[in-house]
């Protein structure tokens, strides 16, 4: 593995990661029911980069 493919793959996972921590960090400001929270955080960690952009696409309603 060349030193250019591992430093693209270490960026993809820090911004993966980085992605679902602020996906989850944002959704503790909306103010929605535990069970809307529940599923949101079921959805963000199981489908990681899909979820979050989920999330952050279509937006609760009410920010805290």
């Amino acid at each position: 593995m060349s030193m250019f493919s591992v430093i693209l793959t270490l960026t993809a996972l820090i911004a993966w990661i980085a992605l679902g921590f602020y996906a989850l960090f944002e959704l503790r400001n909306y103010r929605i029911s535990s069970v809307a929270k529940a599923l949101w955080t079921i959805i963000i960690l199981l489908v990681p980069v899909f979820g979050a952009v989920a999330f952050l696409v279509v937006r609760p309603t009410d920010p805290a």
